[in-house]
């Protein structure tokens, strides 16, 4: 792509904005928001998730303030541990 198009299209974004990254955003924000109230239905807190998922307690933050994307793994192992906490 020549700096022109580049350059068009980079305006064009700045303009109208990115649908595919609003679209990724709004989905990361409501799975935030479900894995928060699950959290809270459990009666856990973030650094307990971090440890019950071997991870860090700052990655967790990032998942729940909607920062960082949840990959189908870590989805799969959040569903998988809340599951075993009645």
């Amino acid at each position: 792509m020549n700096t022109q198009n580049e350059d068009m299209v980079s305006n064009w974004i700045k303009e109208n904005g990115n649908p595919a990254i609003e679209k990724l955003t709004k989905v990361n924000l409501e799975t935030a928001t479900k894995v928060a109230a699950l959290l809270k239905q459990k009666g856990l807190h973030a650094d307990a998730l971090a440890q019950l998922v071997d991870t860090q307690i700052a990655e967790v933050n990032k998942w729940l303030d909607g920062k960082h994307n949840f990959s189908e793994k870590t989805l799969a192992q959040i569903v998988a541990t809340m599951e075993g906490k009645n």
